[in-house]
């Protein structure tokens, strides 16, 4: 069974420091084989969604030249929060050591 996709996102922040969100967005989609516009719009929400619960903290923004989400939209910069982090040991997602 794979982990829920949140759970997948705080993962890769966790792994990866910061990331852009159009990154992982990408890895979320390959991972469990999604494409189309329903599943880029479900997982940006699930990072304001976890941006909004204080897990994961917006570090910068811009907006998109064309290449990643389209022209004219908002790109986020998100990192893993000390809350976040601290909620990854508690529920054993991460290891201490990470």
């Amino acid at each position: 069974m794979k982990l829920h996709q949140k759970g997948f996102l705080l993962g890769q922040l966790s792994q990866g420091g910061s990331m852009w969100d159009h990154e992982l967005v990408a890895m979320a989609l390959s991972e469990y084989s999604l494409s189309g516009a329903h599943w880029v719009s479900t997982l940006r929400v699930a990072l304001e969604e976890l941006a909004a619960a204080g897990l994961v903290t917006r570090v910068a923004g811009k907006i998109d030249d064309g290449s990643h989400a389209g022209k004219g939209k908002v790109l986020f910069h998100y990192k893993l929060s000390e809350f976040g982090q601290s909620r990854l040991h508690d529920t054993g997602l991460l290891q201490e050591g990470k």
